[in-house]
């Protein structure tokens, strides 16, 4: 028998937030800021937050909000999705709404920078990352381009699925480099400090425009963007320290879509320089 919960569930705009939800206090801890977001609103929303970065959830058409990675906006979802604010974090790395990726190797590595990783085995969280694959792709370009058209870079790659699991794969010797989400790191090394201990950085990429909350464009027309921006800050405010210490937050901050057209200005230029993949 269907509940008038499930109902209201499967019909309820929600909100979906898995970039930065990879640990249960990040998760208890999003989950208390958006129901606090909830009632500043006084709207009726699916009460239980969703961690989950698929691009189906994201093209839900219940969506009411979401966190993407800015690659995958630009590359695929921008026809039904668009950026409307940012949130801002207390991590190294961070330079207000921009953020850079930490290029990291073992502590017991020989590798003092990216160049010292030609013939070395890469990890990488995946093909949809800006943080982990864009960016490190731009900054090994110039490098791969001094080794030779057609010459690869790395000699082989692990794709690991999460910068967490690249941090294992770099910590536990089976890589050598890889390019760690700056925000992902600091949490990463609060929830697992031993993991963090295993690796140290080798250097910056380029900053680009931190992870945005979306809103399908469609809903995103029949409301003021800006002051759904006032009403989170208005909720963060209202957060106990120990969450907002937990995730890192510092505030909202309004954003547009042209905001994250360096990501793909960084990728043509990797393209430029013939180093359209990664290896």
């Amino acid at each position: 028998m269907t509940s008038t919960a499930d109902i209201r569930s499967a019909t309820s705009p929600f909100i979906t937030c898995g970039m930065y939800a990879f640990t249960d206090d990040l998760r208890v801890a999003w989950q208390a800021f958006f129901d606090l977001f909830s009632d500043v609103i006084d709207d009726t929303l699916d009460s239980t937050i969703r961690f989950d970065t698929d691009s189906r959830t994201l093209s839900d058409d219940h969506l009411f909000i979401g966190h993407t990675c800015g690659y995958p906006l630009m590359k695929s979802l921008q026809d039904k999705l668009r950026p409307f604010c940012v949130p801002v974090f207390d991590a190294p790395g961070c330079h207000g709404i921009y953020n850079a990726s930490l290029f990291i190797t073992s502590v017991n590595s020989d590798i003092q920078s990216l160049r010292d990783g030609y013939q070395r085995v890469a990890a990488f969280n995946g093909q949809d990352s800006n943080s982990g694959m864009n960016v490190f792709r731009h900054a090994v370009a110039p490098l791969a381009q001094e080794k030779g058209k057609g010459q690869a870079f790395f000699s082989g790659l692990i794709e690991s699925g999460s910068h967490r699991q690249s941090l294992v794969e770099v910590g536990e010797g089976r890589a050598e480099v890889a390019a760690i989400d700056c925000v992902s790191f600091a949490l990463i090394a609060d929830a697992w400090p031993a993991l963090a201990a295993q690796v140290r950085a080798i250097g910056n990429s380029e900053k680009t425009c931190g992870l945005p909350f979306v809103m399908p464009d469609s809903r995103l027309k029949m409301i003021d963007p800006r002051r759904l921006t006032i009403q989170l800050n208005e909720a963060l405010n209202l957060l106990p320290d120990q969450h907002r210490q937990c995730l890192r937050l510092v505030e909202f901050v309004d954003v547009e879509l042209s905001q994250y057209q360096s990501i793909l200005d960084l990728e043509q230029q990797a393209i430029e320089m013939s180093f359209a993949n990664l290896i």
